[in-house]
């Protein structure tokens, strides 16, 4: 094979409904994060790491507020408000604040200084260990540009000649697969990265910025090697003069549930053919138990079966296809794909051979061997919990607690994980693994393929019915395809 990779995130399927799970235990946020409200509204997290001296210190502001905000005048004002900011030396003296946004940046894993999406603006910064100065100094000018941030006919004109350091969610909003995905979303007609109509009026943009960066849609998050009630009292110190009140709520961004069809889509993103077979769910917060060893039942599903093809491939000896596998939660939809890259000429078969695999599992079930090959892995993988958690730096600490409050998942003590994964693990047999991979490919499943710009388009609906002839039983082949009664 080409080479296989596999990303399974937090933001798994949820499978089964909650009905039947009464007597589940609700879980218990990490005590290891220091948490709290200001009188003004604003939310802030501190988690102390002394098990990494060294890393250095993640600090995230999350403002709730994106392009969904704006109305059609309004374009644009979500993207300009944080250039604005970053080109202003935010109550800091001008050297200062450039000090602190040049070491500000992590050289081994840069992240831009804001990111704005449909419903967030988040402010970057990372800094050095030990350095108690610039900390303070990264939380004034982020409490100064929430709630005094010169926005006037000359500030605006600067940022706009000024270099652009602010980043989308995601990179490229006009990327033909994003696109499509937004089809029946209210998300496709409020691009984050839409420019700013002109004549442009400062005194609009200064309204929505007051309107929308408000204290009470604002969480502070910080982590590293740190003193969290002395940062905890700087933070009170430093944001508890914002005022201002959130008047109108955030809209919620969702995404319309993915048509199950086969669709050719020409991009930029892809060097050759990639082929994804793509399936979506709701995506349910998890809040206690029954929920989180639903989720890991179908994760370890989805794990079994992506290892299952890799080695079925090995053996196989198959050529020119690599496979990926994918899952992810976008705006409360579980999404899951399976992905084969694959030369052009080279792709309908290929296709078939992953197909007739997953109908193979779908009504036969994983083998013995490979569920107890699994099993034994993830037992092992828990007894280094504690040692992988020691190694596991601030950048990811960060990047996992993001997720687990954009998904709704209560973030809960390696002693409680621990506890509870060891019990499900204990409880775990083929079948309940093997009913779990029955649901996810009993579903309709989208094929989507990304193709090279400038390629010949794919027939898809010669693709689609090289699916259909090997996963879909000839009854429901033969009702799709019946000839409707003469009227």
């Amino acid at each position: 094979m080409q080479g296989t990779k596999i990303r399974l995130l937090a933001g798994g399927l949820l499978m089964m409904a909650a009905v039947g799970y009464a007597q589940a235990d609700a879980l218990q946020p990490d005590p290891a994060w220091q948490q709290g409200t200001l009188a003004n509204g604003l939310q802030w997290q501190v988690l102390a790491t002394p098990q990494r001296p060294s890393d250095r210190i993640e600090v995230r502001l999350l403002i709730n507020t994106g392009s969904l905000a704006e109305n059609t005048q309004q374009s644009g004002f979500s993207y300009v408000i944080p250039r604005i900011a970053l080109t202003q030396s935010g109550g800091l003296k001008v050297a200062q604040a450039r000090s602190l946004w040049q070491q500000g940046i992590d050289p081994q894993r840069p992240l831009p200084p804001v990111i704005v999406s449909y419903d967030a603006t988040q402010f970057n910064l990372s800094l050095p260990n030990s350095r108690s100065d610039l900390l303070k100094a990264s939380l004034a000018w982020l409490a100064n540009s929430m709630g005094q941030l010169a926005i006037t006919p000359e500030t605006v004109d600067h940022a706009l000649k000024s270099e652009d350091m602010v980043a989308t969610l995601p990179v490229d909003t006009k990327e033909g697969w994003w696109r499509y995905r937004l089809k029946g979303s209210a998300l496709l007609g409020h691009d984050p990265a839409e420019p700013l109509k002109t004549p442009v009026d400062a005194e609009e943009i200064h309204d929505f910025y007051q309107k929308w960066y408000t204290p009470d849609a604002m969480t502070l998050i910080v982590v590293g090697n740190l003193d969290a009630r002395a940062v905890a009292e700087q933070i009170d110190k430093t944001f508890g003069e914002l005022k201002g009140n959130r008047e109108t709520p955030m809209p919620v961004p969702t995404l319309s549930p993915l048509r199950a069809e086969a669709v050719s889509i020409m991009t930029h993103a892809v060097r050759q053919d990639r082929l994804a077979i793509m399936w979506d769910t709701p995506w349910l917060p998890i809040r206690e138990s029954a929920a989180l060893q639903r989720y890991w039942r179908a994760d370890l599903a989805r794990e079994a079966l992506f290892w299952h093809l890799q080695q079925t491939l090995n053996k196989n000896n198959v050529k020119d296809i690599g496979l990926g596998f994918d899952c992810r939660v976008l705006y409360l939809r579980a999404q899951c794909a399976i992905n084969i890259e694959s030369p052009h000429d080279k792709l309908n078969g290929n296709l078939g051979i992953v197909a007739r695999e997953l109908a193979r599992v779908r009504d036969g079930g994983l083998p013995e061997e490979e569920f107890q090959l699994l099993l034994t892995r993830k037992h092992l993988e828990l007894q280094k919990l504690f040692a992988t958690y020691a190694r596991t730096d601030t950048g990811i600490l960060m990047g996992q607690r993001l997720r687990s409050l954009q998904n709704q998942v209560v973030d809960i003590a390696p002693e409680q994980y621990q506890r509870l994964r060891q019990n499900f693990l204990n409880d775990l047999k083929p079948g309940m693994i093997n009913q779990e991979l029955r649901q996810q490919l009993n579903q309709e499943m989208a094929l989507i393929l990304l193709q090279p710009t400038g390629e010949p388009e794919f027939n898809m609906q010669a693709l689609q019915a090289s699916w259909d002839a090997i996963v879909k039983p000839a009854a429901a082949r033969q009702e799709g395809t019946a000839t409707p009664p003469s009227q």
